[in-house]
């Protein structure tokens, strides 16, 4: 861990699901981040009301996002998993992280956008769940500040046997990562299977991703009764999973 990055802790109540953080950005390069930031920044500009420029990103991952991000917010940055917030400070020394659960992390700070994106918001897995997560979210907005949620696919647009491959290479690493997605009741099921190769050997990795089919309305009532004004919803969004932007009601 970088010594002049700053982690907190807090409570933590959902687990960890990445056995593979340390080959997150190489298995996700392909993803066009800069792109995505330029398309949010256009949202925050548009709907932002509140004066500063805080922004909490929940779920940060390896913080990627932030990296783009910090050009124009004063960035923070909360996961439940601590080998990505290690990552995170050693791409981004001095930004503060916080160890967290996005259904019920308590920080002192106010902010005027917080962020969940890449389908994180889809861990929660029950509607009840879902009301509380973006509730407590929401608590931690300034008036006027932004609540910004990338959902998972709903239950009429996901496919069950989905499946992709992706195989990368480094001077050290060969990795091929196998993902089929199935489903039960109302949950998608991620089954991943990485293969990692280096002179060393093979190491098999695998995962179970669990994500919670919501409903567009069902994600636009939890941020009303959050106290938030849902002021755009886009089908599409950064990546053709959606957005939703909701404003804290003053």
């Amino acid at each position: 861990m970088n010594p002049e990055s700053s982690i907190s802790q807090v409570e933590t109540a959902l687990k960890p699901c990445y056995q593979s953080a340390g080959f997150y950005d190489l298995l996700n390069r392909q993803k066009d981040y800069a792109a995505e930031v330029a398309y949010l920044s256009s949202r925050i500009e548009q709907h932002k009301q509140s004066e500063g420029n805080r922004l909490l990103d929940v779920a940060c991952g390896t913080g990627q996002h932030i990296y783009f991000l910090q050009t124009s917010m004063k960035c923070e940055g909360l996961d439940i998993d601590s080998e990505f917030l290690d990552i995170c400070s050693d791409k981004l020394p001095g930004m503060k992280f916080h160890l967290g659960d996005m259904t019920n992390f308590q920080l002192a700070d106010k902010f005027d956008v917080v962020t969940c994106l890449f389908s994180s918001i889809g861990y929660v897995k029950t509607v009840d769940l879902l009301d509380s997560t973006i509730k407590n979210m929401a608590d931690h907005l300034n008036p006027g500040g932004l609540l910004i949620i990338e959902p998972w696919y709903t239950p009429a647009t996901f496919k069950p046997g989905h499946s992709t491959v992706i195989v990368e290479e480094t001077d050290e690493y060969k990795i091929v990562r196998m993902n089929l997605w199935l489903q039960k009741d109302m949950v998608a099921q991620g089954h991943s299977h990485i293969l990692v190769m280096n002179s060393a050997g093979i190491q098999h990795i695998q995962e179970l991703h669990e994500l919670a089919l919501f409903t567009n309305e069902e994600y636009a009532a939890s941020m009303r009764a959050a106290g938030l004004e849902v002021v755009e919803v886009d089908e599409n969004g950064p990546i053709g999973r959606g957005l939703f932007v909701g404003r804290k009601i003053a």
